[in-house]
């Protein structure tokens, strides 16, 4: 049954928000102001989740997206949406959530970076779908399902992974293809070079050959890495190198590295502007992205990283930069954290994925009294609930940053820096 509502805000997860009858209503594709007639999907825990159906007041912010497929494909939310709009808003959710989860009443201006809105994606996971001829269909998954939806091109994706993209889709792949479910791109940062994963079921025989031609159709593809059984096993090229201002990263395939290509110099210059000092720790250190500018600044730092891939890419990279002052951990955050009982932690650097870091490791790291925190966050709510947690042990909120690194897209990326009291 449609009915009519009136957004009042957007919400993190890029729907809007509104009530009818009591009730709270989600709709995405809706901009704040805007009154909507809206249809029931579905009913959770009272709040009822809707789709648009007419748009009867729209807002001034509202454009036309410039994508075929929005509103089908789930990979955008914000394209109806004015760019330079978007970063406001992202700042508006990012400092309720604050507020609302964490209770963390942060009332001075967040410093707002944003990047190109277009083309700005250097990595890609395609999932995929093989037809009898041999023929690829590729693409993200359909709006809140898990259903493929192909796409011909992305405009949020890099000029060369577009390129990549159509090239698997005019190919004609051998029968080992249809085994494939995902291929995972990762474009250098000229948006030269590309080295792929294949994940699915495949032969080791099956796997080795369906790489092999894959790099002789499209030879801007330097490498490609088969992952099935839960086995990894790499032909051509075994990583890609992505420089980051005057640091060069080895980055193989399983490791994970950020994937957006305009604003990553600038969130590297401001997670490591720090004084100098003696002792930094970097938890979640991935390949070493902060942990080697940070050696230029400390006389000793740590890189504590779980993936046992991205760990040896970061010692790699080290080596590499003649950074003897680097020592890398492969470990979970917890358990390096349960074994290390050195004081006098000048800088703690943490860039967790979504989940956040967590009460039982915040607690074991703010025991240590580390003088500052430099937290990145990919997830306002996780954020949001782990600041919590450091405010109630003594560290307070010194700065707030946004960068915009995924535009058209809920997503937000932030830096907080936290200071303890009695430092």
């Amino acid at each position: 049954m449609a009915f009519e509502i009136v957004a009042k805000k957007l919400t993190y997860g890029g729907d809007a928000l509104g009530h009818h009858e009591g009730r709270a209503v989600f709709v995405p594709r809706v901009l704040p102001g805007e009154s909507a007639e809206v249809e029931e999907v579905r009913v959770a825990k009272g709040v009822v989740h809707a789709r648009p159906l007419r748009i009867l007041d729209p807002s001034s912010d509202r454009v036309d997206p410039p994508c075929p497929y929005f509103g089908r494909c789930g990979g955008c939310h914000y394209q109806h949406m004015a760019s330079e709009r978007q970063a406001e808003v992202k700042t508006e959710i990012l400092r309720e959530t604050l507020r609302r989860t964490g209770k963390i009443f942060w009332e001075k201006p967040i410093q707002v970076r944003a990047a190109h809105p277009w083309n700005y994606r250097n990595q890609a996971q395609l999932k995929v779908a093989w037809q009898p001829d041999g023929r690829l269909e590729a693409g993200f998954f359909e709006a809140d399902s898990h259903r493929l939806f192909p796409v011909e091109e992305c405009l949020i994706l890099s000029p060369r992974l577009n390129e990549v993209l159509r090239r698997l889709r005019e190919g004609r792949w051998p029968p080992a293809a249809a085994g494939c479910r995902e291929i995972e791109l990762l474009a250098d940062d000229r948006d030269k070079q590309v080295v792929a994963v294949l994940r699915g079921n495949f032969r080791p025989e099956e796997g080795e050959r369906l790489a092999k031609e894959i790099m002789g159709a499209i030879p801007v593809i330097a490498g490609v890495a088969v992952e099935s059984g839960g086995r990894l096993r790499a032909f051509g090229a075994t990583h890609l190198t992505y420089s980051v201002g005057e640091f060069r990263y080895q980055v193989s395939p399983g490791s994970f590295f950020q994937v957006s290509r305009f604003l990553l110099a600038d969130l590297v210059s401001s997670v490591c502007d720090v004084s100098r000092g003696a002792f930094a720790l970097d938890l979640f250190a991935g390949v070493g992205l902060f942990t080697l500018p940070l050696a230029r600044r400390f006389e000793q730092v740590t890189g504590v990283e779980a993936s046992p891939t991205a760990a040896a890419d970061l010692a790699a990279n080290a080596k590499a930069h003649s950074l003897a002052n680097v020592r890398t951990k492969a470990a979970t955050a917890e358990e390096f954290l349960r074994r290390f009982a050195q004081k006098g932690i000048d800088l703690a650097v943490l860039d967790p994925p979504r989940a956040g870091v967590g009460a039982g490791v915040l607690k074991a790291l703010a025991g240590l009294q580390p003088k500052q925190i430099h937290y990145v966050s990919c997830s306002p709510p996780t954020l949001a609930r782990d600041l919590g947690i450091l405010a109630a042990r003594g560290y307070e909120v010194g700065s707030v940053e946004m960068f915009d690194f995924f535009p058209q897209t809920y997503h937000v990326e932030s830096l907080v820096r936290l200071v303890h009291r009695a430092a």
